[in-house]
């Protein structure tokens, strides 16, 4: 189960992200690409993204993408969770499986990455310094209670990172959604067909939320 590097390009970082810096979290949950050479990923791996900043082209790591499904012309995973680094100090030091390192001539970086990577070990220990596990920023405490019996995943502490971001019962759909108040966070199932009233919805769990935590 190779873990692999691709490229984010510029155009797409500053659409999808704008005003993003080292230390922020996306929340991506996708890669659209049909590369041939990610085809290793379909028997498993992670997808870690990296894309080149200007002036003096700055590598930065922005996402890492877990339990990847090809789908549609492109990767998608669960939500990110790692925050984007800047790994510009790194580029002398990452061999990938290959063995060849990262040989770019001034202002050709981002050229030099277009094709994706299958990344070493050693590269991952480098890339998460944490022993090679995903890095989990501090969030709210999940107060949603562990319900093993309801016909949607359980949304609890414990099973949240394995919860789907969709899910369906009893022949409807449902999309996972959360509040946040004072440190604490509620998630839910919002019915598809209250999406169109999804504020009105948020707002009324939110308020349940406040006076469970004030």
């Amino acid at each position: 189960m190779p873990d692999m590097l691709a490229i984010i390009s510029k155009a797409v970082f500053e659409k999808e992200a704008p005003g993003s810096k080292p230390g922020d979290v996306l929340t991506l949950d996708r890669y659209r690409s049909a590369s041939r050479h990610l085809e290793p990923l379909k028997s498993g791996g992670r997808l870690f993204l990296v894309t080149v900043r200007p002036p003096a082209e700055a590598l930065w790591l922005v996402a890492v993408l877990e339990g990847l499904t090809f789908k549609d012309e492109e990767w998608r995973s669960r939500p990110n969770r790692v925050p984007i680094t800047d790994i510009t100090a790194l580029i002398p030091r990452l061999r990938f499986e290959s063995g060849k390192g990262i040989t770019a001539a001034k202002g050709a970086l981002g050229m030099s990455l277009q094709t994706p990577r299958a990344l070493a070990a050693e590269d991952i220990a480098l890339l998460l310094p944490s022993g090679g596990e995903a890095f989990v920023p501090p969030g709210p405490t999940n107060l949603t209670a562990h319900d093993p019996e309801s016909p949607l995943p359980c949304l609890c502490k414990g099973c949240l990172p394995q919860a789907p971001e969709r899910a369906e019962a009893r022949g409807m759909g449902f999309t996972r959604s959360k509040v946040e108040a004072n440190g604490r966070a509620l998630h839910y199932w919002m019915p598809d067909e209250l999406l169109p009233d999804a504020h009105a919805v948020s707002q009324s769990v939110l308020g349940a939320l406040m006076i469970r935590t004030s």
